[in-house]
């Protein structure tokens, strides 16, 4: 029977290999077999390769062909994906350890640079009290031993008085000079006047204040309180005997008035 009274027999009928695209066996880099059809097409470039995929597994484009089944690309991210419970730190982690508080050997170079500072500081507030306590020695001794040559008629009894309240030279205080006495009260007066300069030199910069009226009324009433409360009280009674009430007064009067003006 003629093909062209069979239609069926007639689209069975194998067209030769120039017009239409020849199948060519191709295997992908996935491992995957499938045939390309090679040849020239009508309206398409020459030698076009063309995946031909079976009709049970409909047509996909190259691109999908090429890409990884959907569990292996999920099986690829799964180590990406981190549980909720990895990404919060515990509270303890977030506290600084010890090492790094400030304070300590491993503290920061910040903390390390002020110590330097803090320790010249001091050495400055050093040396101007020791230069205030020089002007308040040679101020107040002045002035006692000028008050003890008007009540005793010598200047060293102030002194000896200075001696006999820290059980030095008996416990009555002497006139004249005494090799013992003498240079134990110039020791100790002038001993507790450069302690007492370092100590107001540090309360006015813990102040943030400079040297005045106020400061030095408050340095003379600091002295009474601590030769009247704190000392022994035959201090006193020896200031009294050898300088006077006056003298005595004049004694606190030349501390405050030296701690106001002494240079800084």
């Amino acid at each position: 029977m003629d093909n062209r009274m069979n239609p069926e027999r007639a689209a069975g009928t194998a067209e030769p290999e120039h017009q239409g695209p020849r199948p060519v066996p191709y295997t992908y880099h996935d491992g995957r077999e499938d045939y390309l059809h090679v040849g020239r097409r009508e309206g398409a470039e020459p030698d076009q390769p063309e995946a031909l995929v079976p009709p049970s597994e409909g047509v996909t484009s190259p691109l999908q062909a090429t890409s990884p089944p959907p569990e292996a690309a999920s099986v690829a991210a799964a180590p990406i994906a981190s549980p909720p419970e990895a990404t919060a730190l515990p509270p303890e982690a977030t506290a600084l350890p010890p090492a790094a508080t400030p304070g300590s050997p491993w503290a920061t170079p910040r903390a390390a640079a002020q110590r330097p500072q803090q320790a010249i500081r001091m050495s400055e507030i050093v040396t101007r009290g020791l230069r205030t306590g020089v002007v308040l020695t040679a101020a107040t001794m002045c002035t006692m031993m000028a008050a003890s040559t008007l009540k005793r008629g010598s200047p060293w009894a102030a002194m000896n008085a200075m001696a006999a309240a820290v059980g030095l030279g008996g416990r009555r205080a002497k006139d004249r000079f005494d090799p013992i006495a003498t240079p134990a009260g110039i020791a100790a007066l002038a001993g507790g006047l450069l302690v007492w300069g370092i100590g107001y030199e540090k309360a006015l910069d813990a102040a943030g204040r400079r040297g005045g009226a106020l400061t030095g009324a408050l340095s003379a009433l600091g002295g009474f309180l601590l030769d009247d409360l704190v000392l022994p009280s035959r201090l006193m009674k020896g200031f009294r005997d050898t300088m006077g009430v006056a003298g005595t007064v004049g004694k606190y009067v030349a501390l405050g008035v030296a701690s106001a003006v002494a240079p800084r």
